[in-house]
C-alpha cells in the first residue's frame, strides 16, 4: 500500500473509504430538549477521551436536522448497541421520525433517554463544545454508567455492520454479568 499524493487533498469518497477502514462501535446519543422532546441519533464518532476525569466525545454534523438539540443540551446519554441491533441503529439514523416512541427506553437522572437493550450506557454532562469543520465536537463528563459484561457490541466496518464472531470468555461469573454505577 503506497500513499497517494493529491494536489487538492482527498475527495469525500476517498475520505469515506479511509475512515471506513477503522472499525468502530455503534451507539445512540440521546438528549432531552428544553421543551421535553426526546431526540436521538446513531453515531460511530464516539471516543473515550480521559479516565480521570471520565470524558467522552461525539460529533454531530452541523447539517443534522436535530443539530440545535445537541448544540444546546446540557446532558446526553450514550447507548452502546448490542450485536444484532442493526434495526435500532438504522431507526435512529433516520430523520423526521419519532425516534423514541417505539423503542424500549428509560430516562436517566438528567431526563435524557437511553435504550434498555444497550450493551453499555453512559449518562454525561456537557463540559465543552468545539466547532470542527462541518461537525461539532461535544465533550461530556461521564456521571453514571451501566455495562453488560456478557453481551457483544455491534460493530461498523467498511460501510457494513459486523459482529465480533464467537463470544469471548467472560472472566466474571454470570451472576456479575452487569456492572451498574447508576446511583
Amino acid at each position: 500500500m503506497g500513499f497517494m499524493q493529491l494536489p487538492h487533498g482527498p475527495s469525500p469518497e476517498m475520505l469515506k473509504r479511509a475512515f471506513g477502514s477503522f472499525a468502530t462501535g455503534v451507539a445512540v446519543i440521546g438528549v432531552r430538549c428544553a421543551d421535553g422532546e426526546l431526540v436521538g441519533m446513531t453515531v460511530n464518532s464516539l471516543t473515550s477521551v480521559s479516565m480521570d476525569p471520565p470524558l467522552v466525545l461525539f460529533c454531530p454534523a452541523t447539517s443534522l436536522a436535530a443539530y440545535q438539540a445537541y448544540a444546546e443540551a446540557e446532558h446526553f446519554t450514550v447507548s452502546i448497541l448490542a450485536e444484532g441491533s442493526e434495526t435500532v441503529s438504522n431507526h435512529f439514523a433516520k430523520s423526521g421520525i419519532d425516534k423514541w416512541g417505539t423503542m424500549a427506553h428509560s430516562l436517566g437522572a438528567s431526563g435524557a433517554p437511553y435504550l434498555e437493550s444497550a450493551v453499555g450506557v453512559m449518562e454525561c454532562s456537557v463540559v465543552g463544545r468545539h466547532p470542527a469543520g462541518d461537525h461539532l465536537i461535544v465533550l461530556g463528563r461521564v456521571l453514571r454508567l451501566k455495562v453488560s459484561t456478557s453481551d457483544e457490541p455491534l460493530v461498523f466496518f467498511r460501510s457494513r455492520y459486523r459482529n465480533l464472531g464467537a463470544p469471548n470468555e467472560v472472566a466474571s461469573p454470570a451472576s456479575n454479568a452487569h456492572l451498574d454505577v447508576w446511583g
